[in-house]
């Protein structure tokens, strides 16, 4: 009889972020193969504003490097933290509001790049409520993270593998870039200056 019990973990979170990861990679693919077919066929923008080549390749790279990039980052961070520290989340409601206010906040950026509200800076196009909204969220990602490390079992986890290490410098990283990159003087509330 084995009494040693496998530790359970949070692997809802996972789930939620897998999916949706693989769900922007399919409106980003489609988003990029569309603005793509305007080059051959300009008439495909059907003069409607929103789905114009300028527009849709911006929502394209937002989805695919925000939205797909991003989940699959924080899925991929959430299910390794775990698994290399031998405990679950260090909390998983936490995790919860991370993926979920994450995916709202590409939605909105979705949108408000279609409807022509962005700062016209290249991979930060976002205006400033939405660009502080992702960087709180990253933000939580990131003390979510290194809290479970935190949290291990020392005596049975005494040292931090290298993988959560790079997930931390990565985390550290982009932080830092996307609120470098972003920082605008704001002047009303959907138009900054940069």
């Amino acid at each position: 009889m084995d009494t040693t019990a496998k530790p359970q973990y949070d692997n809802g979170v996972v789930k939620y972020l897998t999916v949706g990861a693989i769900v922007f990679l399919v409106l980003g693919t489609f988003m990029g193969t569309y603005a793509a077919s305007e080059l051959a066929w300009p008439a495909l923008n059907f003069d409607i504003a929103e789905i114009t080549f300028a527009r849709l390749r911006v929502m394209h790279t937002n989805t695919v490097i925000f939205a797909f990039g991003g989940m699959t980052l924080m899925a991929t961070a959430f299910y390794t933290v775990q698994r290399t520290n031998g405990v679950k989340l260090w909390s998983n409601s936490m995790a919860w509001w991370t993926a979920i206010l994450y995916t709202i906040g590409l939605i909105l950026t979705v949108i408000s790049i279609s409807l022509g509200m962005t700062t016209a800076k290249e991979y930060h196009e976002q205006e400033w409520p939405l660009a502080i909204a992702i960087a709180v969220v990253w933000t939580l990602y990131t003390f979510n993270f290194v809290m479970t490390i935190a949290s291990r079992n020392k005596k049975t986890h005494p040292s931090v593998y290298v993988s959560n290490w790079f997930f931390m410098g990565m985390m550290i990283a982009i932080t830092y870039l996307y609120i470098g990159n972003g920082l605008a003087l704001p002047v009303s509330m959907f138009r900054s200056y940069s």
